[in-house]
């Protein structure tokens, strides 16, 4: 038995390991990706293209933009944690994209009210969490 738990410990060990650098290396295609789209960004810009026909294709790179930051955030935050991340940063990036998905594309009338239902359901959520959290900390001393 020994033996199993020592096999065990090496092979959660080497998981691990592989995880943390698997995270690294997607951070870095992240920061690439990241350029990429900065870059694009950049090009369509009434400055460097001359003109500007329509905003559809810069909102387009701005959403995408900001959501491979999002994503890059994500990715250190759950280096710098040894691959957890707190369930305040997940509810805000939950936050973040609905906002993001409320003001590029206008639903129906129905839709929008259920996104911001959504919404305030998930700050409801992080408020009571983050009250729960305090009485906890206030109880301990």
């Amino acid at each position: 038995m020994e033996k199993f738990d020592r096999l065990a410990k090496r092979v959660g060990n080497f998981l691990e390991c592989f995880a943390e650098i698997s995270m690294a290396v997607f951070g870095l295609c992240l920061i690439g990706f990241v350029f990429v789209e900065l870059w694009q960004l950049v090009k369509l810009s009434p400055l460097f293209a001359g003109h500007l026909t329509s905003f559809d294709p810069v909102l387009e790179k701005i959403i995408t933009f900001f959501l491979l930051f999002e994503f890059l955030a994500m990715a250190a935050a759950a280096m710098q944690n040894h691959g957890h991340l707190a369930a305040d940063f997940l509810i805000s990036l939950g936050i973040t994209a609905l906002l993001r998905g409320l003001i590029a594309e206008h639903g129906t009338p129905t839709q929008n009210i259920l996104t911001s239902l959504a919404i305030l359901a998930l700050i409801i959520g992080e408020i009571l969490m983050h009250w729960q959290n305090n009485r906890e900390h206030h109880d301990n001393k």
